[in-house]
C-alpha cells in the first residue's frame, strides 16, 4: 500500500494544522468537541489503525478493503471497516489531526448528519464502484488491499476547499493566503503525486473519491456554468458588431430597460 503524500510530510501537516479561515466578516474559530462527528472520527480512526498494526503482525489484514475476499469469501465488513484504517504511526497521528481540524469545520458549516455521510458516504460509493470493476476484471485486483482512510483525509480535503470557495473565502495555507479552490487542488494534487510516484493502481480509491467529491460539490451548478458560457458568447458578439459597425455598447441601464444597448 503506498504512502499518502498528505499524511507524508510532517511539514505540510504542521502548516495545515495552524490554518486559518478569513472571512469578509469576522468571526470566532471552532474548536470540535469530544462530542463532535470529527472528534469521535479521528479517535476511532485511531483504534482501527492499531487494531489494524496487532492484526497485521499475526498475519491477519482483517480491517483493510480487499475487493476480491469481499466477494469471493463474503467479508462484507471490509469497505466500511478500511474507511477507518492507517497503515503507519505517521498516518496515524497526522491523519487523524487533520481528520479532527477539517472535520470540524466542515462539520460546523454543515450539520453532524451531512458531514458522517459526506466524510463516509463518497469513500464507500468509490469502493462500491471498484468492487463492481472487481467482478468485470478480478486480475486487475489480484493482491489488492486498501487503507481507506486515505480517503476519508481527501474527501475533507477537498470538500472543505471548494466549500470555502463557494463561500467566497481566503485560506491560509503555510503562511499563504490561497483561494479555497486552490486548497482543494492541492488535495488533489496529492493523490495525482502519490499514482504517479507509486503507480496509479494502490491510489484507485482516492482517484474515485477526488472524482466523486468534485460531482458532488458541483452538483446543480452545471446550469450556472452554462449560462455563463452563454453569457460570455453574447459579450463577444457585441464587442464583434462594435467593431465592425462602429456601434457603441452602453452597459448603463434605464428605469424601463436593464439590457445592454446600442447606439
Amino acid at each position: 500500500m503506498a504512502i499518502n503524500p498528505l499524511l507524508s510530510a510532517p511539514s505540510l501537516q504542521v502548516t495545515y494544522l495552524t490554518m486559518t479561515t478569513t472571512r469578509f466578516k469576522r468571526r470566532a474559530f471552532w474548536t470540535p468537541t469530544l462530542y463532535s462527528r470529527a472528534h469521535q472520527l479521528a479517535i476511532l480512526t485511531i483504534v482501527a489503525s492499531v487494531a489494524h498494526g496487532l492484526l497485521m503482525q499475526a498475519g491477519s489484514p482483517w480491517l483493510v478493503f480487499i475487493p476480491l475476499r469481499t466477494l469471493g469469501s463474503l467479508e462484507l465488513w471490509r469497505p466500511l471497516t478500511s474507511l477507518f484504517v492507517a497503515t503507519d504511526p505517521l498516518q496515524v497521528i497526522f491523519g487523524a489531526l487533520i481528520i479532527y481540524s477539517i472535520g470540524g469545520a466542515l462539520e460546523q458549516r454543515w450539520s453532524q448528519r451531512r458531514f458522517i455521510s459526506v466524510a463516509l458516504g463518497i469513500p464507500f460509493i468509490a469502493e462500491f464502484i471498484i468492487l463492481v470493476a472487481s467482478l468485470i476484471l478480478p486480475s486487475i485486483f489480484v493482491g489488492a488491499a486498501y487503507a481507506g482512510s486515505f480517503q476519508v483525509i481527501t474527501t475533507l480535503w477537498i470538500t472543505f476547499g471548494l466549500s470555502a470557495h463557494f463561500s467566497r473565502e481566503m485560506l491560509q495555507f503555510w503562511g499563504t493566503p490561497i483561494t479555497g479552490k486552490t486548497f482543494a487542488l492541492i488535495g488533489l494534487g496529492f493523490v495525482v503525486l502519490a499514482g504517479v510516484f507509486n503507480g496509479f493502481s494502490p491510489v484507485l480509491p482516492e482517484l474515485l473519491t477526488a472524482a466523486l467529491c468534485y460531482l458532488y460539490m458541483y452538483r446543480g451548478r452545471s446550469f450556472s456554468f452554462f449560462r455563463n458560457i452563454e453569457v460570455r458568447y453574447y459579450e463577444w458578439k457585441l464587442r464583434r458588431l462594435r467593431h465592425k459597425s462602429g456601434f457603441r455598447v452602453i452597459k448603463g441601464s434605464r428605469d424601463d430597460d436593464s439590457d445592454p444597448q446600442i447606439h
